[in-house]
């Protein structure tokens, strides 16, 4: 077997995406769940909503970057509501993190002070 770890472990840039996708993947699996309990068909939460069936797909599928603001409509018209959470580290990090900010900037790293969110990590 392979020493090297499948995933990057301590690398910034991976876990910055892997935290991207991983809320990505939460939001379309809230979306899945108040579809199914409101009983509605993503024909009808298309038509309230004023988008297309493929959208609706889209987002169920977690291929959109939908904004907070559209997830919440997505989930008032479904008869939920969205709540935020996040889990904030209470201990200073032992490696500061560097951070890029923005995809379509040149990159650009960062140190981040001791007091700056870390990011959602799985366990």
């Amino acid at each position: 077997m392979n020493d090297a770890a499948v995933f990057p472990i301590g690398d910034a840039e991976y876990d910055a995406t892997y935290a991207e996708e991983s809320a990505m993947v939460d939001a379309s699996e809230l979306i899945a769940r108040a579809l199914e309990a409101s009983g509605m068909s993503q024909a009808d939460l298309a038509r309230i909503l004023g988008i297309s069936r493929s959208e609706v797909t889209a987002r169920l599928k977690g291929e959109r970057n939908i904004t907070v603001r559209k997830l919440a409509a997505t989930l008032h018209a479904l008869g939920a509501t969205l709540t935020l959470a996040s889990d904030t580290p209470t201990h200073r990090p032992r490696r500061q993190p560097e951070w890029q900010f923005g995809h379509d900037q040149p990159r650009q790293t960062r140190t981040a002070a001791p007091w700056i969110f870390e990011g959602h990590h799985h366990g």
